[in-house]
């Protein structure tokens, strides 16, 4: 009792101390014992884990010492390093470490040897200093009386090193690591480990089989690394627990074994015959931990180690609608991290891949790349690419190659993976688990926009001359080295000279030229006009070579005028694109003349008159036709498709023939009939650029039509005329239908205001559950019958819309207003109250549908009219569908303006004459029901075997 009132008072005097100088003073009342009587001494300089020549001004013969003193890096309990570690200084010039172990609890005060190693060295034990007297204490830590070094040094400070506590016995916690690549046996790359980010216990594995670091000297440029890392000693046995070992290597070309130390690592034997390492990031140069392919042994373990999981869902359908999203920006192409040494670890070796995947950046959809440039590293050490093209949407599901790259493309080949192309313009991948031997793998992204508008028209003008392949960056006595890396690249780019047309060049370009050291050009031709957009790889000429070294690709356009557009994004180094100055050429282009009489060739209407103006004939406007402010614009939708018209003589008089006019997709040209000029698109052929959008109340087809004007002969690249026109689609509606169920099908035709399109919905009952036998007539169904009915849209391309069912229910008159109904679809899943209602298909295609057991309302009803809300869903936004089986089944969506609603209902499903005796209820007390509810409503559901009463 004496002892722990004791101990209470001392933890009192501990949580009053005071600081002084940086050091924390703590008194006990047990002042024999410096367990309990120390100061504190928490700096994180003196950490031995930190970066190689780390300098922070600190000398310990300048501290005054006093007593004993506690360790403690960050608030975390610490201790003297009892290791040398190459090149760090702990906060001076020299590390100071204890030469021996440290004590146990039973051997009370000891003196320890110090010794020195200054920072700029790689060998250890340079320098005694003087010793120390050292303690172990209850609660797992050590003090330390602390004395001015005495040695010939200078800035000698005394190290730290902490070894975080676990909870959990690491022999079964920990994280597998299968390198094959790691091996003593292996040699010819070079990755570096203080580039990844280590974080607890891992256990080593060899393509699935155990293997141990090397106890042995291994030489340098062995196994995949500058500095091969071995254990400086011999493993444990089970009984020693966990021990610290100390990790050393060959430095590079130096004579000796163990020449180069960096931190040491804890390590664990546990039962089954392997080894588990703490390991953590090594201190210098480009160093690596080693596996010695002599201990290999088969795997025998109860565990499961930690892996990185994905989301894994259920294959049951079309993998254009059932994948796994992969959103992981660190994937781009874009990212050069481990060029830079950020690689945090990334290695798609670890990841557990079920099924497809899509893939995104940062929300926006992506692709896999076609193609590699050197260092192409995506966020990890190999960047994984497609050994070919892309599938067609007709192609479905095939198999394509898949390639490494790390110093030059196709360096590695890792297992193929399945593609498939999906309607909305993107891909999903069957990812599997990359092939062991490329050293940290990762599937790489690039994303992809489609163009709104074309490029040739919504550009940034370049112009800057220093980009002339003419033009050293060593000039005047200065050097001009300009770096495209450092610019903020956005969208689509012409390049100008002096403001004269220009282009990238397509031949070599000598070091220190377009004012920078690294010149940039394309890899091939530039592309025609016919070709659209396409991709070129970018090139720089490194060690005399026309294509040493190849950036990040391009996108390219032709257009029409005789110029190109690039879509130019941050190189991989400091380098600049470069401008042909060979090339250069005015921005006007003169005009095509004719030998015939223009005005027989041009066909004017009796409302058109031909004339000359600018000094270019066509034909002229008569005065009531010419409108100042606008164009005589006409426009018709029907289904995926629509035309458009515009008045021939105005365009003219505003400096457009019709010759000079085409869509988005200058392919796309006007036809002139009866004095106008007609533009037309389609969703198959003659697609022309247009682009569909969803406003959360309309889908909506864009395009524009596109032109320059003519001045005095001259074509003018400054003005362009845009007349942007749409046909737009509700994307939601109410259907029902005023007739019986005598027809075969209902249907509703929809046609909007002008500018809006039009198309149909049709609903439809089936007696079989496969939905080729439609009911014809009236309908007549028993009681518990099983009722099939599809909901389908017809005039819109199902190769971009779905129909989704928002709700359906039944009601006992034709109104789908009214007051009694019974939902059987509530917010595109099944009533959770009717368990006789099948979601069959729902927000997959142009048709839904569903099944449910036939009921009736009350005895004197024996009809059932059907209604349904609906809506249009783009399949390229993938929120279409819903699992209606997942916890969070409602998904969240933008709220709808439900106007143009329509009104259609399949009915009435007529009850059997034979059967509708045996279904009446027995009659309810009115006024007895009205003091539960205002209204009144008998359902009966047979497989629920009970009235509902509302």
């Amino acid at each position: 009792m004496r002892f722990l009132i004791s101990l209470f008072v001392s933890l009192l005097l501990l949580v009053n101390g005071e600081i002084v100088n940086g050091q924390t003073s703590e008194s006990t009342t047990s002042s024999s014992d410096p367990c309990y009587d120390y100061n504190t001494l928490d700096e994180y300089w003196r950490d031995t884990r930190q970066d190689a020549y780390q300098y922070y001004g600190h000398d310990d013969t300048l501290v005054e010492w006093s007593g004993w003193y506690r360790l403690y890096l960050k608030g975390e309990s610490a201790q003297m390093s009892e290791w040398c570690v190459s090149y760090v200084g702990c906060g001076g010039y020299t590390g100071l470490y204890l030469n021996g172990s440290h004590p146990t609890l039973d051997d009370g005060v000891v003196t320890r040897e110090v010794l020195g190693n200054y920072m700029w060295s790689s060998q250890c034990d340079n320098y005694t200093s003087t010793s120390i007297q050292v303690k172990a204490c209850p609660g797992d830590y050590y003090v330390y009386e602390f004395v001015k070094p005495n040695i010939s040094a200078s800035g000698p400070t005394y190290c730290a090193v902490v070894f975080s506590s676990f909870s959990s016995d690491p022999c079964y916690n920990y994280e597998s690591l299968d390198r094959p690549w790691r091996a003593n046996n292996e040699s010819g790359d070079y990755i570096c480990d203080e580039s990844f980010s280590w974080n607890g216990w891992y256990r080593l594995f060899y393509y699935g089989m155990n293997i141990q670091m090397p106890e042995t000297c291994v030489s340098s440029y062995s196994c995949n690394t500058g500095i091969s890392l071995v254990l400086n000693g011999p493993h444990p046995q089970i009984e020693d627990g966990v021990v610290t070992r100390e990790v050393c290597g060959n430095y590079y070309y130096w004579s000796g074994c163990c020449n180069y130390k960096t931190n040491p690592i804890r390590v664990k034997a546990c039962p089954g015959n392997y080894y588990v390492y703490e390991l953590v990031k090594p201190q210098i140069g480009c160093s690596g931990y080693c596996t010695d392919v002599s201990t290999i042994s088969r795997s025998v373990s109860s565990v499961s180690p930690d892996i990185i999981t994905g989301s894994s869902i259920t294959s049951n359908y079309d993998a254009c609608n059932n994948y796994n999203i992969l959103d992981n920006h660190w994937r781009s192409t874009l990212n050069y991290g481990y060029w830079y040494g950020s690689t945090n670890g990334l290695d798609d070796t670890r990841v557990e891949w079920d099924g497809w995947y899509r893939l995104f950046i940062d929300g926006s959809s992506a692709q896999m790349p076609e193609w590699c440039f050197y260092h192409m590293t995506c966020g990890g050490y190999s960047s994984l690419y497609l050994g070919g093209s892309h599938p067609r949407l007709e192609e479905g599901v095939v198999t394509r190659e898949v390639y490494g790259s790390r110093y030059q493309c196709s360096y590695y080949r890792s297992e193929p993976i399945q593609v498939k192309a999906c309607p909305g313009d993107y891909y999903v991948y069957k990812f599997t688990r990359p092939t062991l031997s490329i050293p940290a793998p990762v599937y790489c992204a690039v994303p992809f926009s489609t163009l709104i508008i074309d490029p040739c028209y919504t550009y940034t003008s370049l112009d800057e001359p220093w980009r002339a392949t003419d033009n050293s960056y060593y000039n005047n006595n200065y050097y001009y080295d300009m770096c495209d890396y450092n610019v903020e690249w956005n969208g689509w780019y012409r390049m100008f000279y002096n403001g004269q047309n220009t282009q990238m060049t397509e031949s070599c370009v000598n070091n220190g030229m377009c004012g920078t050291y690294y010149p940039l050009s394309l890899n091939g031709p530039h592309p025609q006009l016919e070709d659209g957009v396409v991709l070129r790889q970018v090139c720089t000429s490194l060690w005399g070579g026309c294509c040493d070294y190849t950036s990040h690709p391009i996108r390219v356009k032709a257009c029409p005028g005789n110029y190109y557009v690039y879509e130019f994004v941050k190189p991989k180094f400091c380098g600049a694109y470069c401008a042909e100055i060979f090339l250069i050429s005015d921005v006007r282009g003169l005009n095509e003349t004719s030998t015939t009489e223009p005005c027989a060739e041009l066909n004017c209407t009796e409302d058109e008159w031909c004339g000359e103006k600018n000094g270019v004939y066509g034909c002229l406007c008569y005065e009531n036709q010419t409108i100042s402010d606008s164009f005589d614009f006409s426009e018709s939708c029907e289904s995926s498709s629509g035309s458009m018209s515009v008045s021939r003589c105005q365009l003219f008089e505003a400096g457009f023939p019709a010759d000079v006019l085409h869509l988005n997709d200058p392919s796309c040209r006007g036809t002139v009939r009866n004095g106008r000029v007609e533009f037309h698109f389609d969703n198959d052929e003659h697609i022309c650029g247009t682009n569909l959008l969803a406003n959360g109340t309309h889908f909506i087809y864009s395009n524009y039509i596109l032109g320059t004007p003519r001045s005095e002969g001259l074509i003018s690249r400054e003005k362009i005329l845009k007349l942007s026109f749409s046909c737009a689609y509700p994307q939601t509606q109410t259907l029902s239908m005023n007739v019986e169920i005598n027809p075969l099908e209902s249907i509703v035709h929809k046609t909007l205001p002008a500018g809006e399109g039009r198309y149909q919905v049709r609903m439809i009952p089936y007696e079989d559950d496969e939905f080729t036998r439609p009911f014809t007539g009236r309908v007549d169904a028993e009681l518990d019958q099983k009722m099939n009915v599809e909901v389908r849209v017809e005039g819109v391309d199902s190769r971009q819309f779905a129909l989704v069912m928002d709700t359906c229910w039944a009601t006992p008159v034709n109104d789908p207003d009214y007051s009694l109904r019974w939902d059987l679809i509530l917010t595109e899943c099944p009533n959770p109250n009717d368990d006789t209602v099948e979601l069959l298909q729902n927000g997959v295609s142009t048709s839904s549908r569903f099944s449910f057991r036939m009921f009736i309302f009350t005895a004197n009803s024996t009809k059932l009219y059907l209604h349904c809300a609906v809506h249009l869903c783009l399949l390229s936004s993938n929120r279409c569908s819903t699992d209606c089986n997942s916890e969070h089944q409602w998904r969240e969506r933008r709220s709808l303006d439900f106007h143009d609603s329509a009104s259609i209902s399949l009915g009435p499903l007529m009850l059997s004459e034979g059967n509708a005796e045996k279904w009446i209820p027995e009659q309810v007390n009115v006024s007895e029901a009205s003091r539960l509810c205002a209204s009144l409503m008998l359902l009966l559901v047979p497989l629920m075997r009970f009235l509902t009463l509302f």
